[in-house]
């Protein structure tokens, strides 16, 4: 078996036939060796089957996110030629690019042949293309060949991989994870468990992983930290559990070693230009000592150097910019030679090959691991995608009425990222219409984790002696505007008040204030979905982002399911009728 979708599944010799069906229907609509086919779908096996047979033909896949918005997405189909687009959604053709409906293309292909295709890929062709957050203000297409993908599962020390591991596939498509959780499965003969929801429950996420015997997962560092907080005892089927996107919270993760005796923790850390992983780090049962958790050593093709502003190597234990080299390398940003060429630079120890600069701080420690210290840039992460405030700014500039525009990185109380947007309107005390068109164009335009939480208007930004932006003194400024606390007035209200407050940790919280405005997450909303559905069993994470207020979550779970007030009452209602009842029952 490669995959199960719910009660849906794929053997290997299906998905071999019918992506060999696929391939030849899309060479019939002009796709060819070297084209790029744009994938607008998310996790399924109607998924695997588009991209095994896009790399059949020796073409590459783009995948693109459902959850971002078409002129998003346009810009990449533009940026990298797609000549053709295999979308899920009925509703895919505002994209300019020729496009079929996938589930159509496949039952369409069932007429062609299912031998095998002459032809085979090479080393250098390109798998896929995937599209990074900028700081220009425009995504950057990172092309990887297949030999990077080769080299991240095949013959590593990092994980196991083979037959007899169970895969869950819970990346969305647009996230290199999913490269790890896709070939980790198909090139070793093991079986790819698939998450199809957008947005999963902890729960569902929990029960999946004990319903299918899933063996390796890899998580986000926030999706981990709330998987051990709130559905640890989940993951002890676990052989193998990877984290990474971000930084791990030291606490979580030896909970986890604790509680985890059969699985082996794993810090997978790693650029997209060096396809998902980099560096790995086997946490060891007793620990690691002091700081953080170290990112590791290189895997197996890879090699690092810690090199200073000069490129020259930096002492053991002092702080250098990791470079990365090897196998694992992409070949370059699409249609992009100057940016290429500012990153992926010569290599001075070792002619004719080529570095990546990450841009990340790091130092060697005693024992050969890695720590990573920090960034060089205004890059950050949002629930473990990468995110450059520049592309943001760029983004908001563009609209209408607004002269110029700053984007700030703050940490709420919760750890999360805030993003905070800061306009200059192009005419003096026009700061709400200016706020207006941000909301109406800017947010539109961008892909939900790169959406500012908060927009606010400054008819001058504050500048250092230097005469340049003082983005510390604009992000204190807006972090010190707290808005007025509006208490609740109802039993659901305070209920769910005292779940985002511990959630988010805050003291307190308005009733009528936008999560996403204290620090609120996918993840987080998802660990405030834990505790809630405890309460309404019934109500799905997708609620609370519909409703991101506790006033207007608390209408609608009133609305249709009652109050809390309401549910004990009928609770003890129920159970005085049944002791009633079993009074009435017993014999006189």
């Amino acid at each position: 078996m490669a995959a199960v979708e719910g009660s849906a599944c794929l053997t290997y010799d299906e998905l071999d036939r019918r992506s060999n069906q696929l391939a030849r229907f899309m060479l019939r609509r002009g796709a060819k060796p070297g084209s790029l086919i744009g994938l607008h779908a998310g996790r399924s096996l109607a998924s695997l089957i588009a991209i095994v047979a896009t790399l059949k033909i020796r073409a590459g896949y783009i995948p693109l996110d459902p959850a971002s918005p078409y002129s998003y997405l346009e810009s990449i189909v533009n940026d990298c030629g797609a000549i053709l687009v295999l979308s899920s959604h009925r509703d895919a053709g505002a994209l300019s690019a020729p496009t079929i409906d996938l589930a159509d293309a496949i039952n369409l292909s069932r007429d062609e042949s299912d031998l095998a295709l002459e032809e085979n890929a090479l080393p250098d062709d390109i798998a896929y293309v995937m599209y990074t957050s900028g700081s220009t203000g425009n995504p950057k297409g990172v092309r990887i060949p297949h030999r990077a993908v080769v080299r991240l599962v095949t013959g590593q020390s990092y994980a196991h991989f083979g037959a007899d591991e169970v895969l869950l596939h819970n990346a969305p498509l647009s996230f290199d994870a999913s490269t790890f959780e896709i070939w980790g499965t198909l090139l070793h003969g093991a079986r790819a468990v698939l998450v199809t929801d957008d947005h999963p429950s902890l729960k569902f996420i929990a029960d999946t992983i004990r319903r299918e015997g899933v063996t390796t997962a890899w998580f986000t560092a926030g999706l981990f930290r709330a998987l051990v907080d709130q559905e640890l005892d989940a993951l002890s089927g676990l052989r193998q559990l990877l984290a990474g996107g971000d930084v791990l919270s030291p606490s979580h993760v030896m909970r986890a070693v604790a509680a985890l005796p059969a699985c082996q923790l794993i810090n997978g850390y790693g650029p997209t230009e060096n396809t998902t992983f980099t560096c790995c780090y086997r946490v060891p049962r007793d620990g690691w000592g002091e700081g953080p958790v170290p990112i590791g050593v290189p895997i197996v093709g890879t090699y690092v150097r810690l090199l200073d502003d000069d490129m020259r190597p930096v002492p053991d234990g002092e702080i250098g910019i990791l470079y990365a080299g090897g196998l694992g390398l992409a070949v370059d940003y699409a249609g992009d030679p100057l940016r290429s060429a500012e990153q992926f630079v010569p290599d001075p120890q070792r002619q004719g090959s080529k570095l990546y600069r990450t841009g990340d701080l790091v130092r060697r420690r005693p024992d050969g691991n890695l720590d990573f210290i920090g960034r060089q840039d205004r890059q950050v992460k949002v629930d473990g995608k990468r995110v450059e405030l520049g592309e943001i700014e760029e983004t908001v500039r563009r609209c209408a009425g607004v002269s110029d525009a700053v984007v700030t990185a703050t940490q709420a109380d919760s750890g999360a990222v805030v993003l905070t947007a800061h306009v200059k309107p192009a005419v003096a005390g026009q700061g709400p219409l200016a706020v207006a068109a941000v909301q109406a164009q800017a947010l539109q335009a961008l892909p939900p984790y790169m959406r500012p939480s908060r927009i606010v208007a400054h008819d001058e930004f504050p500048l250092t002696a230097n005469g340049k932006i003082d983005q510390r003194l604009l992000a204190a400024r807006t972090a010190v505007e707290r808005s007025p606390i509006v208490p609740a007035t109802s039993e659901t209200e305070r209920m769910l008040a005292r779940i985002f407050a511990r959630v988010l940790g805050v003291h307190s919280i308005s009733v009528a204030t936008n999560f996403f405005e204290l620090g609120a997450t996918s993840l987080k909303l998802m660990e405030a979905h834990a505790s809630i559905a405890r309460i309404w069993p019934a109500v799905e994470v997708l609620t609370l982002f519909r409703h991101p207020t506790i006033r207007d979550l608390a209408r609608a779970l009133d609305g249709g399911h009652g109050s809390i007030a309401d549910e004990a009452q009928r609770r003890a209602q129920g159970q005085a009728a049944a002791l009633q009842r079993l009074r009435n029952a017993r014999p006189r």
